[in-house]
């Protein structure tokens, strides 16, 4: 099993790997990132603040929130999002995840009653994930990779976490553009292999994928 104690930063991962390797790509596939997510962010500059006004005059609290989750390395990870519920509304829903047992695994199945129209809008246009272009520029995420963990999901691992802090969690996630389910074995393996047979090819086609599934 895996400590969830945080030590300077990290999760103790105790007795799984040794961190003393690079990122999946290494320094191709970091360029690759900071090239995409810096141009997204430079074409997408005028969304991203028209979403942020909108956002601050429809909710309460922060434009930004952040879910915890765990990155490259056992490091902890904000992943960035626009609010998309009111402080409270988040809270409910995100206790009904960690209440409900399956529901960690297909939480995208699960509809977020508490969303203002607004909210609702930009998660059904995926627009409400635009910050996470700030997570791959700094580094925390990258463009293509294992869909990101939390430390509660990623227990469900065991020894088998080597696989997916090998690499650091994408944007898009490996195959999952695809229709793979969410079934734990299932993106064990897909983690796995991706960590071992990474080429820019691999994230090229994943991309692609992504953008022919969201025409339909």
């Amino acid at each position: 099993m895996i400590s969830s104690a945080a030590r300077n930063g990290k999760y103790s991962l105790l007795h799984i790997v040794n961190l003393q390797y690079r990122p999946t790509g290494g320094f191709t596939k970091r360029f690759l990132d900071v090239f995409i997510s810096l141009s997204m962010i430079l074409v997408f500059l005028p969304i991203i603040l028209m979403i942020a006004a909108l956002v601050k005059l429809s909710t309460t609290g922060s434009i930004i929130c952040g879910h915890g989750e765990i990155g490259y390395d056992g490091v902890s990870l904000v992943r960035l999002k626009f609010r998309t519920s009111s402080p409270m509304g988040g809270e409910d829903f995100a206790q009904y995840l960690t209440t409900t047992s399956d529901a960690v695994w297909t939480r995208k199945a699960q509809p977020d009653v508490s969303l203002p129209p607004l909210g609702a809008v930009l998660q059904h246009l995926g627009l409400d994930g635009l910050p996470q272009l700030f997570n791959v520029l700094r580094g925390d995420m990258s463009i293509v990779g294992p869909s990101p963990l939390s430390m509660r999901d990623i227990e469900r691992y065991g020894s088998n976490t080597s696989h997916y802090i090998k690499s650091r969690p994408g944007l898009i996630g490996y195959r999952m553009s695809s229709g793979v389910d969410g079934h734990y074995f299932r993106r064990l393996q897909l983690d796995k292999d991706y960590s071992e047979n990474w080429t820019v090819v691999t994230d090229c086609r994943e991309i692609w994928r992504f953008l022919t599934a969201a025409r339909h």
